[in-house]
């Protein structure tokens, strides 16, 4: 009996084995009978389809590479020498002169990443992981120094952007979209246009099958959990198959599982013959050994370049040691990121080691001028043509409007309300002397409340979308002006539908006839308005300083707009400067249509008249001629704006980083 025990009890010392050591374990309990048990269980398991052994396929690392002969884009090598790196601060004063301030992130910083290779860089926080990734992919507005090499020669902005894709950690775009719609827009924009679209099908569906993604494709963006996201993200830059693949921060925020199918797939695609690198930030251990090289980082510096493996003999170098059961890569981080004053002479002496002169220099010569390099294709690509691009991205805008038509929907409401809560004090407007004032009253009302309305709701036509756009316009997807176009489009579509709306329901609870030129005129002093608020929203990134600006602005002209002084009687000085006036510009067209026309007035008070429509108009200082004249100023206006505001955003996608 006692030996029976021994064996059962030693049977499931076995199995306790195996789930801890399934490589090992799997030999050692293959001829037990509860072996059987297991495999019986391990089959139910999968067709669960969990796709747990899409997790395990490649947790050893031994999915075969292909022969780096047979690279399909050639043997590549990415190498980057002495990288210094900084940033300026400018502080401003008032009254003093601005004060710039340095930050250097990057010191000295030098490093290689081979095709075939998974590379991944590691390091506390701040110690410069993004900045090295930006700055190796050409993706940075920082101040670079050094030598960036593909092969051995050097690389330009341009070329590096057209040979490699470039997945950020914050994976924003227009949720409204569905992952099928947006991977086929980014494939229609980032393909040769000479693609046939049955060849441009056939890669979004080699993608899809190969990224695992055909259960959410009819899922809108907003929807997609982690995961999903950061595998549309990956599509899309895997679409146009680039030969260099940048990953930041890639498994952030995943869970253990997610992470995990996110390295694989990482991996695959170098196995393929890519040179793929991404920073990661606390990997589990089974990723953390999935990586085939890593480089470390330490405030700036470089600690490490290697083999996942080779850590551990710098480690003991210096008498550490990985403990048992204890997450290899918290272990790493943890010694980098030490306050003991030991532990930080070490890390020290670690990133001298890594900066001699005999090690910055490894692996430059590996690659010589006689090998192809074969990523030609990629700069021989034609992009869209610009209108093709224009209906890409104006459909694109316009499934975004529908979609999101519950905030439109809010918005025209709102505008609705105020213009009840405007018009009922003006209910059935009596014509005669005394409704002279009424009159007026309710086109400078109407006019000015109509003005801040449309205005403050424009000024964040660019804050939501400008970190998308500054995005996709930086990796060359299509052209700024594409964009600014088709936002021009949607504002003037949805602005002249509001506007017609609006009118009618004021002009019915008023009692004006709806006349075309009068409701015309009205819809150009507001698409004016829109105008402005873009111009605002273009220039400035900061709400704060778009109130600044257009309260300055707003004060000075709504005084000149003829309500509450005569603008016969300003200085010659202030008398010119209404012309610059949306109020003003407003309050005088749409008088000058509602009184030219009247020829008479019934007068009740003899010794205070105004017997026709010019007096009315005089006695504002609105002159009848000049009409064409400021329909000219606000087609100027509204043209002018639009300018500005291209040249605020494109100063604004040159000055800021795009990641």
């Amino acid at each position: 009996m006692s030996a029976a025990v021994v064996a059962v009890a030693q049977e499931r010392i076995d199995v306790c084995v195996c789930a801890v050591k399934q490589s090992i374990a799997y030999a050692t309990i293959a001829r037990k009978p509860l072996n059987i048990k297991i495999m019986i269980a391990m089959k139910k398991a999968k067709s669960l389809n969990l796709r747990y052994n899409e997790m395990c396929d490649d947790w050893d690392g031994l999915h075969e590479c292909i022969d780096p002969k047979k690279y399909k884009h050639g043997q590549l090598v990415l190498s980057w020498k002495r990288l210094n790196v900084s940033v300026e601060k400018i502080t401003q004063k008032f009254f003093q002169k601005s004060k710039i301030t340095r930050k250097q992130i990057l010191y000295n910083v030098s490093g290689n990443a081979q095709c075939g290779n998974l590379l991944g860089i590691m390091g506390p926080s701040g110690s410069g992981k993004t900045t090295l990734m930006a700055t190796i992919s050409h993706r940075t507005k920082g101040n670079f120094e050094g030598e960036l090499l593909l092969n051995g020669r050097p690389v330009s902005e341009e070329v590096m952007i057209k040979i490699s894709g470039f997945v950020p950690q914050h994976d924003i775009t227009f949720e409204q979209l569905t992952t099928l719609e947006h991977l086929y827009l980014m494939a229609n924009l980032k393909m040769d246009r000479r693609t046939t679209k049955t060849a441009l099908k056939a890669r979004v569906d080699y993608t899809v099958t190969t990224l695992g993604m055909r259960e959410f494709l009819d899922t809108t963006l907003s929807m997609l959990s982690g995961g999903e996201r950061k595998k549309v993200a990956l599509a899309v830059q895997l679409l146009n198959d680039p030969p260099i693949l940048f990953c930041d921060e890639v498994t952030t925020g995943l869970d253990s599982y997610s992470a995990t199918l996110i390295i694989n797939t990482l991996k695959r695609i170098a196995r393929t013959g890519k040179i793929v690198i991404c920073t990661i930030h606390q990997p589990t251990s089974g990723v953390f050994d999935k990586l085939d090289e890593i480089v470390l980082l330490s405030n700036g510096r470089l600690a490490y370049q290697g083999s996942v493996p080779m850590i551990n003999q710098l480690f003991q170098r210096f008498n550490y040691k990985y403990p048992d059961l204890y997450n290899k890569a918290d272990f790493v981080i943890s010694i980098m990121n030490s306050d003991n004053e030991q532990t930080k002479r070490n890390v020290d002496e670690m990133c001298k080691l890594s900066s001699t002169e005999k090690q910055m220099d490894l692996n430059y010569d590996l690659f010589n001028d006689q090998i192809l390099l074969d990523y030609t294709q990629h700069l021989q690509i034609q992009k869209s043509l610009w209108i093709t691009q224009l209906i890409l991205i104006l459909n694109r805008s316009m499934i975004c409007l529908l979609r999101n038509y519950k905030v439109k929907l809010l918005e025209l409401g709102t505008i609705m309300f105020l213009g009840v809560m405007l018009s009922t004090p003006y209910l059935d407007l009596k014509f005669d002397t005394k409704a002279v004032q009424n009159l007026q009253g309710f086109w400078f009302s109407l006019i000015t409340n109509s003005i801040f309305q449309y205005c403050y709701s424009s000024i964040i036509t660019y804050q939501a979308e400008f970190p998308v756009i500054h995005r996709e316009v930086s990796n060359n997807i299509y052209a700024l002006s594409v964009y600014y176009v088709s936002q021009i489009v949607i504002t003037f579509i949805w602005t002249v539908f509001e506007t017609i709306v609006y009118t009618y329901l004021v002009f019915w609870i008023v009692g004006f006839n709806w006349k075309l030129s009068i409701v015309t005129t009205f819809i150009l002093n507001m698409l004016i308005c829109r105008s402005y608020g873009s111009v605002l929203s273009a220039f400035f990134d900061k709400f704060e300083n778009i109130v600044i600006f257009s309260l300055v602005y707003d004060y000075l002209a709504i005084s000149l707009c003829g309500a509450y002084i005569s603008l016969g009687a300003l200085p010659v000085i202030l008398y010119y400067l209404k012309y610059f006036s949306i109020f003003f510009l407003g309050c005088e067209t749409l008088s000058i249509l509602q009184w030219r026309d009247i020829t008479f007035i019934p007068c009740l008070d003899v010794n205070n008249c105004l017997r026709n429509g010019k007096e009315v108009l005089l006695s504002y200082g609105y002159d009848i001629d000049r009409f064409n004249t400021d329909i000219i100023i606000l087609g100027s206006f509204y043209v002018v704006s639009y300018m500005l505001g291209y040249y605020g955003l494109l100063k604004r996608t040159k000055k800021q980083p795009a990641y």
